[in-house]
Order: C-alpha cells, then sequence, then structure tokens
C-alpha cells in the first residue's frame, strides 16, 4: 500500500521533482542513483544502493575513499582539509 505525501507535476523536460521532506525521509541523498520500475498503474522509483557514492557530494564515478564507514571522493577530502586548516 502506497501513501500519498504529495501531488507534482512534470515539467517541460519529464521531470518530476521529489521534495525536501520526502527526501529526508527516505535519506535520499544529491545524486543518487534509482531504480524504476513499472506495473499496470503505477511507476516506482526505489534508490539503488548498490553502487558507492561520496557520502558528501554524491558523485560515483570517481575514486572513493573509506574513512570509517563512509566513502568520500578526493575532492571532498581535499575540501576537508582547507576547512580544518582555517579553522585553526
Amino acid at each position: 500500500m502506497y501513501k500519498k505525501l504529495c501531488t507534482q507535476k512534470i515539467d517541460e523536460f519529464g521531470r518530476i521533482n521529489i521534495n525536501q521532506e520526502i527526501r529526508n525521509i527516505l535519506g535520499i541523498r544529491r545524486k543518487q542513483l534509482f531504480d524504476v520500475f513499472v506495473n499496470e498503474d503505477a511507476i516506482v522509483l526505489k534508490p539503488n544502493n548498490t553502487t558507492p557514492m561520496c557520502a558528501l557530494c554524491g558523485e560515483s564515478d570517481i575514486h572513493l575513499n573509506k574513512i570509517g564507514y563512509s566513502l568520500l571522493c578526493n575532492d571532498c577530502i581535499e575540501k576537508i582539509k582547507e576547512i580544518t586548516k582555517t579553522q585553526k
């Protein structure tokens, strides 16, 4: 059973916006990949969590470094280094 949270309009490019409330509820990150399923009367989007992504920027087509339980790309690691340098 599905729970209706909102009604959205398809834009001129065929896109549908998923509002922030829904993304927060489902833990959807920026640039996250989705699997699209179609049955007789519904389109179902399910987050694809099998593709490794940077925990900060969402990039997936780059080298990722495992830090603790997170994956971070080199660009985000460099940004963190710069931020920590300026805070000292």
